[in-house]
């Protein structure tokens, strides 16, 4: 399975799903392999409706490619939740990414928009009158998602149209300016300003907040340095020189070298990383000469780890000196009992933005590890520590705002199970009832804008009489048709909030399931262009 979570004109993110539900092959192979493939006829659109829905939506829906396909749609009023138009609107289907609009309600519900993460460093001991340390450090993990490394001069959290977590997919990733390090550089400062010049003992991540998992590609972790990921910014040179890079963050716990050369204009990127031992990475593969430049990235293995080494090189940014070594394990055996801290032996804290600034980070960018760790925030919030048990909670969460639990099937914050499935009419009472909620403002102002940001930038032109006017979340995901040897659109979603021509407000849900396609990206993208016209055409008849 393949799950593609927002999606740009310019390329088209791809994820190997950890399911196994669906037999996968690679799809760039499938779609040299089925240009020539045939699209079956299509067959008519039958809508049920309370309001006839406007001929030229329909005729998107029986065009040629749709013809094995089933559309959802369901439009109705923002303020009364009237219906105005339904097509196969109580039938489930395959949410993709949209699902992270249950999971981000949820975790909104129990923080509320103005939660900030704050994460403390404690000593172990005394500090002696020469500013020594005779015990340790610890950096207790709240599980702040980004500890400080995307946060902008005003207090926002940054993010790219193309961002880094889907830069092993998409060789038009870019980095964000921050310092992915800023939060523990502060931390460190803040150590430094307490009076505290040498660590005689060690420096610990106290990571209990939760047990880590591995999740699809990544690890859901208390500690999160940089998304738990290496960036490499790989330059081109002259056509047959090697190319250069830059890595962040720099750090002693990995050791890089790269043998990537730069290719003619005409010929295939094929950079990849790779490691032979652990802590040792290696850049290989060609560049074309035409590539600007190219971001990798690397997921770290042990998160712990890896936090503790950035913090005590941040320390000695800051003059401060630890004897123990900084490379290796998290020495978590030294801990002191998990509920012992004092206040009056905290060294350092650092808050975070507002919890609203997560959420859109989330929804902007269909940040998958951050949805999930959703589940996680859930699970704490009533004294669990499995994501088991924050998944447990969701159904509490839907009866306390006035749905049916029943009516949804969830697995995951993300949308990346195929269990992950829902009705047109349903997310449609999640986005109305939404509206009553006390934080509809950061949950509605997270939502990507059709034509002008995130994952939504291209759905529809900047030129669109709906550019600017539709809040929405999309999803897609795109599997491998093996006897066919074709790309198969197993679903593409797209919910949220519009404001008609008229002035109307309105809450829209789209979803076709089971398009066969010749060519991976530009059929991915003829029908996302295609349900984008929806919404402008949703836009234009009201």
């Amino acid at each position: 399975m393949s799950t593609a979570s927002g999606l740009s004109r310019r390329a088209l993110i791809r994820r190997a799903g950890a399911s196994g539900l669906v037999a996968s092959v690679a799809l760039p192979a499938i779609a040299a392999a089925a240009q020539s493939a045939a699209t079956p006829a299509a067959s008519p659109v039958a809508a049920t409706s309370a309001i006839p829905i406007p001929p030229d939506i329909i005729a998107i829906m029986n065009g040629p490619r749709y013809g094995v396909a089933k559309w959802g749609l369901y439009v109705a009023d923002r303020d009364s939740g009237e219906m105005l138009y339904a097509l196969n609107a109580e039938e489930w289907f395959l949410a993709a990414s949209t699902t992270k609009l249950w999971s981000t309600a949820a975790a909104l519900d129990a923080y509320g928009a103005d939660f900030r993460f704050e994460t403390p460093i404690y000593r172990t001991s005394d500090v002696g009158a020469d500013g020594t340390l005779t015990g340790n450090l610890v950096l207790v993990a709240s599980g702040d998602l980004t500890m400080g490394g995307r946060t902008k001069p005003d207090g926002s959290i940054d993010f790219t149209a193309i961002d880094h977590i889907n830069a092993e997919a998409l060789p038009l990733a870019t980095l964000t300016p921050e310092n992915p390090v800023a939060g523990l550089n502060d931390l460190a400062q803040q150590v430094a300003k307490a009076g505290i010049k040498h660590v005689s003992g060690d420096v610990i991540i106290d990571d209990r907040l939760f047990p880590a998992i591995h999740k699809d590609s990544y690890i859901l972790t208390p500690i999160w340095i940089n998304d738990n990921l290496l960036d490499f910014t790989v330059t081109p040179g002259k056509v047959g020189e090697a190319a250069t890079f830059v890595w962040r963050p720099e750090t002693a716990a990995y050791t890089v070298t790269s043998e990537v050369q730069t290719v003619e204009a005409d010929k295939p990127l094929t950079v990849i990383v790779t490691s032979s031992s652990p802590g040792k990475l290696l850049l290989s593969g060609n560049i074309p000469v035409s590539q600007k430049q190219l971001v990798k990235t690397w997921q770290v293995e042990d998160p712990s780890a890896f936090a503790r080494t950035l913090l005590i090189e941040a320390l000695a940014r800051q003059g401060v000196t630890v004897d123990a070594k900084a490379t290796g394990p998290n020495p978590a055996a030294k801990l002191p009992a998990k509920d012992s801290y004092q206040k009056a032996d905290r060294v350092a804290l650092l808050t975070s933005p507002p919890f609203s600034e997560n959420i859109k980070l989330i929804l902007k960018v269909s940040m998958n590890q951050d949805a999930d760790m959703m589940i996680f925030m859930l699970a704490l919030k009533h004294g669990g520590t499995t994501f088991d048990a924050g998944m447990a909670q969701i159904p509490p969460f839907l009866q306390k705002i006035g749905l049916d639990p029943d009516a949804v099937s969830l697995s995951d914050g993300r949308g990346n199970e195929f269990t992950d499935l829902f009705s047109p009419r349903t997310v449609s009472s999640l986005l109305h009832t939404m509206t009553m909620q006390p934080d509809f403002d950061a949950y509605f102002h997270g939502l990507p804008i059709l034509g002008v940001d995130g994952t939504e930038t291209d759905t529809v032109p900047a030129s669109s009489p709906v550019a600017g006017k539709a809040y929405a979340k999309s999803g897609t995901t795109v599997a491998g048709d093996v006897a066919n040897q074709r790309p198969l659109v197993m679903t593409r979603a797209l919910a949220g909030y519009v404001t008609a021509a008229t002035g109307r407000e309105l809450i829209f849900a789209s979803y076709v399931n089971n398009v066969p396609i010749a060519d991976l990206v530009n059929g991915v993208f003829d029908v996302i262009h295609d349900q984008g016209k929806i919404v402008e055409l949703v836009h234009t008849h009201n």
